[in-house]
């Protein structure tokens, strides 16, 4: 035990632990401007991009660091390095599924699957883009808040949730314009209070229909809560149409009998 101890190089060791530690104050203080800005920006596609660039720069800054370390300790790094040729072959093998989460990951940025904040639904897991980095994609459960992580590798396809929401509300001809937008403006702003229901504009005439003028609402729901703001604002139109002893206009025939 003690032949052992006199030949550990204490200060090739001390060295070493001094030099990850100071990587690691070094990193963090690096970090902190990035971390800022990055919450600051509220654009998803670049916030994907910087998520997947950090990804790449911490694992390079992870492999220098390595690097300078077994040089600390005498290890031949010129020549470590010059024998990667011959090594490629058993790395490859060994990390063949980070390359391929890697190589998925690229393509998930460049073919614009999915930003940051957007809500999707990969394979049977739901969720909002929290994280998106060069290995894998992190999503936050709605209902849990559970986040989920997905190697990249295992993402063939990606179904984003869309947020907006169209209504054509039908009205009478019968009712006057004036009324009729009134009654419009007020469900907008009644449906601006409901659940799951971001934001709702009313947006003009839309269309004249063979049995009523249609009237157009526009709305923003919560991320992947569309069908239920849908519903929400629906129920809300039919409410406010009873209020005003409106009723909504269906198709009918006149039936015209010879005598």
């Amino acid at each position: 035990m003690g032949d052992i101890i006199k030949h550990i190089n204490w200060e090739n060791i001390v060295s070493s632990g001094v030099t990850i530690i100071v990587a690691i104050i070094f990193y963090q203080i690096i970090k902190i401007p990035f971390k800022k800005a990055f919450q600051r920006d509220k654009n998803k596609e670049r916030n994907t991009y910087a998520a997947m660039v950090g990804s790449f720069a911490r694992m390079a800054y992870i492999v220098l660091v390595a690097l300078f370390i077994l040089r600390i300790n005498g290890v031949n790094v010129d020549g470590l390095l010059a024998g990667v040729g011959v090594a490629s072959v058993a790395i490859g093998l060994a990390v063949q599924d980070t390359l391929k989460d890697i190589i998925r990951g690229i393509s998930i940025i460049s073919e614009d699957y999915f930003k940051m904040g957007d809500y999707v639904t990969i394979g049977s897991d739901s969720g909002t883009v929290v994280y998106s980095g060069i290995r894998s994609t992190k999503l936050k459960d709605g209902l849990t808040g559970n986040i989920i992580s997905i190697a990249n590798r295992n993402i063939e396809k990606a179904e984003v949730s869309a947020t907006t929401i169209n209504l054509n509300i039908p009205l009478p001809y019968e009712l006057k314009l004036s009324d009729a937008e009134k009654i419009m403006a007020e469900i907008a702003e009644a449906s601006r209070e409901l659940d799951f229901v971001v934001d709702c504009q009313y947006r003009g005439v839309n269309s004249l229909a063979e049995s009523a003028i249609e009237y157009r609402l526009f709305a923003k729901s919560e991320k992947g809560k569309r069908i239920d703001a849908k519903r929400n604002i629906l129920h809300k139109t039919l409410e406010i149409l009873e209020e005003h002893k409106v009723s909504v206009p269906y198709p009918q025939v006149d039936v015209h009998r010879k005598a």
